[in-house]
């Protein structure tokens, strides 16, 4: 099944309105606001304390709490989201810890202006379900700094030897969320790229990838 833009802020806006679905999700995807995939994701994109950070498809904010860990209040951290459900968790997230650096919109980041360049933009867990995938890296990109750092969580496949007989469960259940399972996001990227950092994990369903804006750009310019 695909999904339009619409269909996945239906989607995410109905589920946000059934308790606890984002986190139980998480729960089973390893994917929580402490989850080491995360951890491991920000941590590639070397933030200081007044780092501006652009979280995207940034969903009910579980990766804000990591992220404000590398920031002070220099610091500003932006999440966009087309899901307004999605994004009124993320603010009840903001609230409960107090974080007065944070910002969030509700909006496709294709369409995104932000009027600033930030020093690293991250996106977990989106861009096997964002439709336009490749406008959307694009407008990533553009709001980068010339040296500012990207980093991603992707969902695939596993090619590991005893996972990969999961498969068909794995993608099962991922279908009904938007999950596009043969899309080569990694790929894509690493075709743009002159260096990027790649490492599967969680069974070889889950893969960080991270780069440099520079290092995206420059191939293509050559």
């Amino acid at each position: 099944m695909n999904f339009d833009d619409n269909a996945i802020k239906h989607l995410y806006g109905q589920s946000s309105r059934v308790p606890l679905f984002w986190e139980l999700d998480a729960l089973f995807g390893r994917a929580t606001e402490r989850s080491i995939y995360r951890k491991q994701a920000i941590a590639a994109l070397n933030l200081k304390e007044d780092s501006a950070v652009l979280d995207v498809a940034c969903g009910p904010g579980f990766s804000f709490k990591i992220i404000e860990s590398y920031l002070s209040e220099r610091g500003k951290l932006v999440g966009v989201d087309i899901s307004s459900g999605a994004l009124k968790l993320a603010r009840k997230r903001v609230e409960k810890h107090g974080w007065t650096n944070v910002q969030l919109v509700n909006q496709n980041i294709v369409d995104y202006d932000a009027g600033i360049l930030f020093d690293a933009v991250l996106c977990t867990f989106a861009l096997t379900i964002i439709p336009d995938y490749k406008a959307a890296l694009e407008r990533m990109f553009a709001l980068l700094r010339p040296e500012g750092r990207f980093a991603m969580i992707g969902m695939k496949e596993s090619t590991w030897k005893i996972c990969r007989l999961f498969n068909p469960l794995m993608g099962m259940m991922s279908r009904w969320a938007g999950i596009e399972w043969g899309r080569d996001v990694a790929g894509y990227i690493r075709s743009r790229c002159r260096s990027a950092q790649y490492r599967e994990c969680f069974g070889g369903w889950y893969y960080i990838l991270s780069t440099t804006s520079l290092d995206y750009n420059r191939w293509s310019k050559d």
